[in-house]
């Protein structure tokens, strides 16, 4: 595969390109610089630290729920006492007015009023001792509750606001290592920058279209004005009548072998190569020879005899044919 180089090419738009090139190849280099320190001061650093996170969170979820399982158990503990109470007061409510009933009865026995009585002392007294149970309960729930919610609960949730206020700090100083980390390749990558301004300031439209002249330039030349082609030269007139004398224009010959020449072998750009101009052929040239009356006969030679061979080919005579002009030369 080809490779690019400053060398391969002597335009500069092409230099500078591959200038530019150059720098970024450092560039991207100081952005892997930044990636990989991010990758070992910041990522990994965030990564240990929120596994420490999720497990001291846990920790302290857990303790607030058994502190609230430990209510809950006091609280149970406490309905239990006084649901019993209540019970034991209603049976002693109901030995009462057994033992009441009994009494004003003056056909119960004595013993049936005595037996009522044992039996309102002893519900009396059980709803007495379950009273001193609801009330030892309700105080231990009061204080249980007053502790938990004063001083557990609040407990728990300052070690997680410490928690995340340390996640808060840890954060802020990954940022820190972050800018640290752009910080350092900064001046680096200013350079680049520098470089690649550099790079795009040497560009030279001018030394670059000169260089695409030098290298395609066809070598063609304008073509040369066409001379006057004078046909009334074989005419004869009288004495009185005069002659045309028009001068002959020697300047304005073209040299056929200059534009050939140069032109062979060039890139044209706007469709077919222009044909290259043949000396033209006037009558006057084909008079090279007189007869002994006075009278002129045509001598062609063979590049006339070619050019008249291709004039008549293309569709383009200038000269009907060599019968027309034998006898027009002579008549």
């Amino acid at each position: 595969m080809y490779r690019y180089t400053a060398g391969s090419s002597r335009f500069t738009s092409c230099i500078a390109f591959y200038n530019i090139l150059n720098e970024l190849n450092d560039y991207a280099g100081q952005r892997e610089v930044v990636a990989e320190e991010l990758g070992h001061r910041v990522y990994g650093e965030l990564l240990r630290y929120s596994h420490e996170l999720k497990t001291e969170r846990k920790m302290h979820l857990q303790e607030g729920r058994k502190a609230q399982q430990y209510l809950d158990m006091c609280w149970k503990q406490m309905d239990n006492s006084k649901k019993k109470f209540e019970r034991e007061c209603k049976e002693a409510e109901k030995a009462q007015q057994c033992y009441e009933r009994l009494d004003n009865d003056t056909n119960a026995t004595k013993a049936d009023v005595e037996k009522a009585k044992q039996q309102l002392n002893l519900r009396t007294h059980m709803a007495d001792e379950n009273k001193n149970e609801y009330a030892a309960q309700l105080q231990n729930f009061n204080g249980e509750q007053h502790k938990h919610f004063y001083i557990v609960i609040p407990q728990i949730y300052k070690h997680l606001q410490e928690m995340d206020e340390r996640r808060t700090i840890k954060l802020s100083e990954c940022y820190k290592g972050f800018a640290d980390s752009e910080r350092k390749v900064i001046p680096i990558i200013s350079k680049c920058l520098d470089g690649m301004i550099s790079a795009a300031k040497s560009v030279d439209e001018r030394r670059d279209s000169q260089i695409v002249i030098d290298s395609f330039k066809s070598g063609f030349e304008p073509p040369g004005d066409f001379p006057f082609e004078d046909y009334s030269q074989h005419i004869y007139r009288t004495v009185s009548d005069g002659t045309i004398s028009i001068p002959k224009q020697e300047g304005m010959k073209i040299d056929a072998k200059t534009t050939v020449g140069k032109a062979k072998g060039k890139l044209w750009l706007f469709g077919k190569k222009p044909k290259p101009q043949s000396p033209p052929l006037t009558p006057t040239s084909l008079y090279t020879s007189s007869t002994s009356n006075g009278s002129q006969y045509p001598i062609l030679s063979i590049e006339q005899v070619h050019y008249c061979m291709s004039e008549i080919k293309t569709g383009k005579p200038r000269l009907s044919s060599f019968r027309s002009l034998k006898r027009g030369a002579l008549g």
